[in-house]
């Protein structure tokens, strides 16, 4: 009997003349893969008006690694961030449990948010210190209100609150008294056209100097029932009303009238806006009770500096009680 011998594990075999040795002593190793590594985003700063903020960063870049590969990061992308720098540490790990890591920061600012106020439509109405007017000195602080203290407010009051549009109408009028007889223009008639036409949320008030000229202290009764009827008009109307005390003069100068009567006038303007519940804006105080050195040579009217002094005292009043907390 022939004995076959071993059986040989394979065969060489020749196909369409191309020689395959395949399974035949020798086989291909797979191509090793290099462990993962990952690359993150760089730093990331955020400014912010509020809290909690949800911050999104981009993703990290992961090469190498044997599928399937499993990218950490902590804290996530998509979640709340505190403020101040926070740093975001970002692990991959292959199928092979090879891991590699890397860091970024993510720096939250936050910032007060701008801040607002409840009114924005305003009136500045009164005589030819509304209306700007000026002693020898000549001045513009804004082309839309040439030399009143109506433009220095306006830019105030637009540089803070940003985020709203504030209108402002100087509604001035040299010479005009509140009531009664002997000036051009009088305040309780004029006011209740000047309000049909702008429509202000507030009024800012200030008159009385041509009253006084007119009569002295015996015309401090008639002022003062001109005041109050402009005052009533107004809340008649759901205005706020702000009212100025007068400024002082200086004695001697050539549109000054008495300045001894000014205190006993703002006196009773003092008294007036409480018992009528507007707002006082003292500008007498403001001024120190005295002419220097922000009333021109004139006596009555404020030199450029005046103007801005008062546009700052009606500003910071009316920060204090219209701006929103």
């Amino acid at each position: 009997m022939l004995s076959r011998g071993p059986i040989p594990r394979c065969i060489p075999v020749v196909l369409l003349g191309v020689f395959s040795a395949a399974g035949c002593g020798s086989s291909s190793s797979p191509t090793p893969v290099d462990p993962p590594k990952i690359t993150c985003p760089g730093p990331l700063a955020l400014t912010v008006t509020g809290l909690p903020v949800a911050v999104t960063y981009p993703s990290s870049t992961v090469v190498g690694g044997s599928m399937p590969l499993s990218l950490v990061c902590s804290p996530s992308s998509g979640s709340n961030f505190p403020a101040g720098p926070t740093s975001v540490t970002c692990t991959v790990t292959d199928s092979k449990l090879r891991t590699d890591s890397c860091s970024f920061t993510v720096a939250v600012t936050v910032t007060a948010p701008a801040p607002r106020i409840s009114a924005t439509r305003f009136v500045a109405f009164g005589d030819s210190i509304t209306e700007g007017k000026l002693g020898p000195t000549v001045f513009t602080p804004d082309p839309r209100f040439p030399n009143s203290y109506a433009g220095f407010l306006y830019n105030s009051l637009s540089q803070r609150y940003t985020g709203q549009t504030i209108d402002m109408y100087d509604e001035g009028f040299g010479g005009e008294c509140t009531q009664g007889v002997g000036c051009p223009s009088y305040g309780v008639s004029r006011l209740p056209g000047v309000l049909n036409v702008d429509v202000p949320q507030v009024l800012l008030l200030q008159e009385g100097a041509n009253d006084l000229m007119q009569g002295g202290a015996t015309s401090i009764p008639s002022l003062i029932a001109g005041l109050t009827t402009m005052i009533r008009e107004a809340r008649g109307r759901g205005i706020i009303v702000f009212l100025g005390t007068l400024l002082p003069q200086r004695k001697g100068g050539s549109h000054a009238g008495d300045p001894a009567v000014i205190p006993l006038a703002n006196a009773q303007i003092r008294t007036l806006a409480a018992s009528e519940g507007v707002i006082l804006v003292d500008l007498y105080d403001a001024f120190g009770g005295s002419p220097d050195p922000l009333i021109d040579i004139d006596g009555l009217h404020a030199t450029p500096a005046g103007y801005q002094k008062i546009a700052e005292t009606f500003f910071n009043v009316i920060r204090s009680r219209l701006e929103i907390k």
